[in-house]
Formats: structure tokens, sequence, C-alpha cells
């Protein structure tokens, strides 16, 4: 492969960038810049990243973030998405998915369900009741989902992920002996949504829980009934969201606590470890336990 079908390829994804070399020059693959395999192209997101011993004459290619000094490689590619221009070139040239079975062995589907064009569904799993899978998404092995749970295109449900049971809420009486709520909501996802391994979201008490479109889901999760995350929200490992949450667009929550009923506001960060038991406003970033705005370190 030449170099300029890479760089065809970028600007077909309308990614901004920068070339310096020759577009002739032929590339076999792809390689770790730790690691790298001579002839391959690689990826530097900073300075610190290239190892001492590395002669970076020997690069064929680097996809290179802006402002990192590359001294003798022969070719780069400079764009302020180096990330996203590396790993999307990787996945269209070498990424073509083996041919799976649509439906994989001892999986169950219920009468109820109906799948889109091209899903495809692993190995021992249950879709049991009024079930809607859209166009392209893919269900790994060992997956769950139960109840009433509409589920977008193109979305990525990992395995051992359980979706669709009652959450966790209950009525006391005086001697506090405690009865559970029965749930009639849903679950309403949205397209191109990852739910990653071990994941587990309850469906709504009347409404619905929802994710909306984008939203990404890291392994080991918890989200509760009534929760309500807007475009493309993201949860990395491991969360706890307690019932009603409602994080805005674009939030993002990593390693967290949320209390029940707490708003989370647009492009808001929860920082790890954090414990949040009061809103947060749009934008800003907390810290701590319990969860306070962070004031960076003065110069």
């Amino acid at each position: 492969m030449k170099i300029s079908e890479i760089l065809d390829f970028l600007s077909a994804e309308k990614i901004a960038f920068t070339f310096e070399g020759n577009r002739e020059t032929t590339v076999e693959g792809f390689s770790s810049l730790q690691h790298y395999k001579p002839n391959s192209f690689t990826w530097i997101k900073t300075g610190k990243n290239i190892p001492e011993s590395l002669d970076l004459s020997q690069i064929t290619l680097a996809i290179v973030s802006d402002g990192v000094d590359t001294g003798t490689i022969p070719n780069t590619i400079r764009t302020t998405n180096s990330k996203r221009a590396f790993f999307s070139s990787i996945e269209h040239f070498y990424g073509q998915a083996e041919e799976q079975p649509a439906v994989g062995q001892f999986t169950y589907l219920s009468p109820k369900v109906k799948l889109g064009k091209n899903v495809r569904i692993g190995h021992n799993c249950t879709l049991d009741g009024d079930i809607t899978i859209g166009d392209g998404t893919v269900i790994w092995n060992n997956v769950v989902i139960v109840n009433r749970v509409t589920i977008g295109r193109d979305c990525d449900i990992h395995s051992g992920a359980v979706i669709g049971h009652d959450g966790y809420a209950y009525t006391e009486d005086a001697l506090h002996k405690k009865t559970m709520i029965k749930h009639f909501g849903g679950v309403s996802i949205g397209d191109r949504v990852l739910i990653g391994e071990n994941v587990c979201i309850s469906r709504g008490t009347i409404d619905d829980t929802i994710l909306e479109s984008g939203v990404k889901i890291d392994a080991l999760g918890h989200i509760a009934h009534n929760c309500w995350f807007e475009e493309d929200a993201a949860m990395a490992v491991p969360c706890s969201v307690s019932g009603s949450v409602h994080i805005g667009r674009n939030g993002y929550l990593a390693g967290t606590i949320i209390r029940n009923q707490c708003v989370i506001g647009e492009n808001a960060f929860i920082g790890m470890g954090a414990v949040v038991v009061k809103d947060v406003p749009s934008g800003e970033t907390v810290v701590g336990n319990p969860a306070k705005p962070f004031i960076g370190k003065k110069e």
C-alpha cells in the first residue's frame, strides 16, 4: 500500500492534516512506536513516547500530533486528531471482520424479538421480551437482554452485559420489612452506543432508562433505573450511577459514584474516584469525596 492511499482515506474522512514526504512510498502494515516494525506506519502522540533507542530515520511513516518534533522521520502526517487518524486507518485497511454466524450456539430469542439487518448475536445469549435491535448492531457472548429494550443501529454490546432487569427500589412498612417495586419502564439505547463487558443497565420504573446516540459505557459499570445519558456522554471503568441521574451531553465519568437524582451538566468532567452527592454544573470538573470543583495548581 502506498502512503497516498492513507492520505486519500484521511481526506475522505475529513480529518485535517498536513503531509511531508513522498506520497509514493510503500508501507507494509502498522506497528506501535515501542515495537516498531520496518516499513510500517506508526503513531506518535507526544515526544516523550519516543523510545531513546529508536532511530527515527528508520520509520517509514508516522502519524504525529501537531507540535511534536519528529527529527529525521522521512514521511509524516501531522494532525490535531492523530489518534483518530491512526486507528481509523488501521480499521479501514486492516480491520475486516471474520465471517461469523448471525446467531451463535445456545442463544435464545423470544418470539417478540425484532432484529434489523446485519445484526450479529454471539453464543449463550438470552433475548427474552419485547426487544428491538437496529441494523448492524453486534451483541457478543453471554449477554442477557430482557423485558422491553430498544437498541439502535451499529451498537456494540460486549460479553456479559445485562440489560433490562428491574432496578433496586423498594417500599418499607413500619417494621422496615421491604417490598421490591415492580418496574414497568424499559431501556432505550440510541445508535453507535458501546456497552462494555459485564455492564448492568436497569429498566425504568415507569419511563425508560435512556442512553442516547454515541454514548460509551466502559466495562463493569452499573446504571440504575430511570437514568438518562445524553448524546456522546462517556463512563469509564468502574462507575456506579444511582437511580434517576441525568448526565448531560458529552459528560464524562471516570471511576465515580453518583448519588441518585443528581444532574451532571453538559461537558462536565467527574474525576477518578469522585463521589458525587449534588448536582454538577455544565463544563465543571469535580474531584474527591465528596466531589468538589477542581482548582488547578497555580504556576
